[in-house]
């Protein structure tokens, strides 16, 4: 299992696009939040995080180049659990 964290600017469809990634690479999300904060310049941020369980073991380096590929992702961070 990973946990994956994924700081990005706030916008409409990023969590479909995040969920999206995850499931082309045959994982499913057994835990997640998702919370969007201002930051110093009053900026709408978002910061995604979830548990995923991966059917295939799944490569850090794909899943980290697959969701920087996101449109606005400032930060993606990969733990395994």
């Amino acid at each position: 299992m990973k946990r994956i964290e994924v700081v990005s600017l706030d916008r409409i469809g990023l969590v479909q696009e995040i969920s999206k990634v995850i499931r082309r690479l045959n994982g499913n999300i057994i835990t997640h939040t998702a919370n969007v904060a201002a930051d110093e310049n009053n900026t709408p941020v978002s910061r995604f995080t979830a548990d995923i369980l991966f059917d295939t073991a799944a490569d850090n380096n794909t899943v980290l180049r697959r969701l920087r590929r996101i449109k606005n992702v400032k930060q993606v961070r990969i733990t395994d659990l």
